[in-house]
């Protein structure tokens, strides 16, 4: 008997801020362009009719969610309650898990082929281990970072949550599941609580190399944002990573919040018809940033 072969899909969120939506519909749109058979699914709590039916047309699907209010009384970060619990949102078999600031540059789709290895694949984090991760972490509370550093070995394997490839079965859900409730004892830091997640369920993890999520921290003073030097120059400041040309996958860490329009400018120079695209259907809600 002939048996079918999973379903795949890339999901972003993007919730509570519009600025959120632009970047995952940028990224959808650069996604698009490099793996033009992948769904695309964007969760989020922001409705805009006239921009859901625009990508929809580029089979981009905004699945809308509902934030329970008991959520919002316990002020956490709503995007880290949805991205602890992913796997009660996919509708795919495997599931490609984005963070809204990665920006799509060359095909992906041999990333699945990890899943051969386990049931969930991980990149490593910059901070690779997790005492690293908790020095650099001081806005994280000393209760948590004390906690989390008498589950995990300092030389344990840091992750990085914002790329997550994971099979949608018994093993898969497990580790959400207890990511949920490893988020929820502090509700603040979902890296932190994922390691602990891991190592709690012991669960085994594939490793991504780091082309399918280059952080461009290491690339930001030779970008210098405003003007992009050649790929040959980009490729002298990290020799130890990935060049520029052989990347799938740009992650631009906390580039929303933190970098301003970073991430756009980053964007349109790598991904320009891309990014174009995605701009003009963002238009109908250019209204408000106004």
């Amino acid at each position: 008997m002939k048996t079918q072969p999973p379903t795949q899909g890339v999901i972003y969120c993007a919730v509570d801020l519009w600025s959120y939506v632009e970047s995952a519909v940028i990224s959808a749109f650069a996604l698009r362009q490099v793996s033009p058979k992948l769904p695309i699914i964007i969760l989020s709590n922001l409705r805009n009719t006239e921009l859901q039916e625009q990508l929809y047309e580029f089979n981009i699907v905004i699945q809308p969610i509902l934030i329970p209010e008991k959520e919002r009384q316990n002020n956490v970060m709503i995007s880290r309650w949805i991205k602890t619990r992913l796997n009660t949102f996919t509708e795919f078999d495997e599931t490609l898990y984005l963070d809204a600031d990665i920006i799509p540059v060359k095909p992906i789709d041999e990333i699945w082929s990890f899943l051969q290895f386990a049931n969930t694949a991980l990149t490593i984090d910059p901070y690779p281990t997790i005492s690293q991760l908790i020095s650099k972490f001081t806005h994280v509370s000393q209760v948590e970072r004390t906690y989390t550093s008498k589950i995990c070995a300092g030389d344990s394997v840091q992750f990085n949550g914002g790329l997550i490839l994971w099979r949608n079965n018994y093993d898969g859900n497990t580790l959400f599941e207890t990511w949920h409730k490893e988020w929820s004892r502090f509700k603040q830091q979902d890296q932190l609580a994922l390691s602990r997640a891991i190592q709690e369920t012991k669960t085994k993890i594939a490793h991504i190399p780091s082309a399918y999520n280059y952080p461009i921290p290491f690339i930001l003073n030779i970008l210098n944002i405003s003007q992009i030097e050649e790929i040959e120059q980009l490729n002298k400041l990290k020799p130890d990573l990935p060049q520029l040309r052989d990347i799938q996958l740009i992650h631009c860490y906390q580039s929303i919040t933190l970098y301003s329009n970073i991430f756009k400018e980053v964007a349109i120079r790598l991904m320009p018809d891309a990014t174009e695209k995605a701009l003009r259907c963002l238009k109908s809600i250019s209204k408000v940033y106004k």
